[in-house]
């Protein structure tokens, strides 16, 4: 609801944050028990952003709409798709954000994509066809480094890793197996600093 976004948005704002991303525009995890109405879902998202875009932007918050891929939602699965959506919103602190794992599902060329995002693109989550860290699989970094640099895109690039199973995050994100071959902290430590120095390689300036 709005009160509850306002809420939370307040809340954030408490915390110096100026960015909230994620799939706002719908609901996740999505049911397809039953048949979904992608063409009144989309109309309600963009009814509903638009009517907390403004209370946001008060307080200096951008909004950054997530494309998921097909199995996770139904609402925006493209960049094209979410580009359409925040012009539809029209309101300049709603973005885009896109993440390697869905566009690895849905888009035909990683490069295209971001720039098709360009300028609206206001948040990026980075991981491997499987979710384990950057680094580690056959995602086509040098080519996402590239794009990122075309657009001059200056946001934050967020690795969103999820290698475990259990808990009401492993149920969500469908982690049946582990990923992290048995590491302990101390290892998913070490392999989240390799990532980082790995991603900062890539996709840096």
């Amino acid at each position: 609801s709005k009160a509850f976004f306002e809420r939370t948005l307040t809340n954030v704002a408490k915390l110096d944050i100026h960015t909230i991303g994620g799939a706002l525009h719908s609901y996740w995890p999505i049911d397809y028990s039953q048949p979904v109405d992608k063409a009144g879902d989309y109309a309600r998202g963009v009814e509903g952003i638009h009517g907390i875009a403004d209370f946001a932007n008060d307080l200096g918050i951008n909004l950054c709409i997530e494309v998921l891929n097909r199995f996770e939602n139904h609402v925006l699965n493209t960049a094209a798709e979410g580009v359409a959506f925040v012009k539809d919103v029209g309101k300049n602190n709603v973005k885009v954000m896109l993440d390697t794992f869905h566009m690895n599902i849905e888009e035909d060329s990683f490069g295209e994509a971001i720039r098709t995002a360009g300028p609206l693109l206001g948040h990026f989550h980075t991981g491997e066809s499987n979710r384990r860290v950057p680094g580690k699989g056959r995602m086509p970094w040098h080519e996402i480094g590239l794009a990122l640099r075309d657009i001059n895109y200056t946001g934050a690039v967020v690795m969103e890793p999820f290698v475990k199973t259990g808990g009401t995050i492993g149920s969500d994100i469908k982690v049946w197996r582990d990923l992290s071959g048995g590491a302990g902290l101390a290892k998913m430590d070490e392999d989240a600093r390799n990532a980082l120095a790995f991603s900062r390689f890539v996709l840096g300036s």
